[in-house]
């Protein structure tokens, strides 16, 4: 008897995100390829300073940037579902991680540092992209 499986993907772009000036923010792997349920980490590191907060976000095409997780600078860590975000102030780096990814999990996700700024200063770019693909 032959049994036939399928096999989900996850497959995560990187683009790279920037602030004007020295300022800048970027992320990694460049690409990533998972299986469905299984766990991937993004890596955000920063040269922002004076640093404000740290926010994720997930780009729905339907609806634009959905916040995932929002932390200022004394947090560690912050938890939103299966979704975990860590920050490291001292070695400016935060990482992302996705545990058991799913399907849904397919978009483009953004690591937006807030650097205290005046208006004109500083300007935003998306990160990174994941996209998701069922493989029969």
């Amino acid at each position: 008897m032959e049994k036939h499986l399928r096999t989900s993907l996850v497959v995560l772009w990187l683009q790279f995100c920037w602030v004007s000036g020295k300022n800048q923010v970027e992320q990694s792997p460049p690409s990533l390829t998972i299986l469905e349920g299984e766990n991937c980490t993004f890596q955000c590191n920063y040269t922002v300073s004076p640093f404000n907060n740290l926010r994720w976000y997930k780009w729905d095409t339907a609806r634009g940037p959905v916040s995932l997780i929002i932390m200022s600078s004394s947090e560690r860590r912050r938890s939103n579902g299966r979704y975990t975000a860590t920050l490291d102030t001292t070695n400016k780096g935060s990482s992302l991680h996705i545990t058991a990814a799913q399907l849904s999990d397919a978009a483009v996700y953004i690591c937006v540092v807030g650097a205290l700024c005046s208006p004109g200063t500083c300007s935003l770019y998306p990160n990174l992209h994941l996209e998701v693909v069922k493989e029969a």
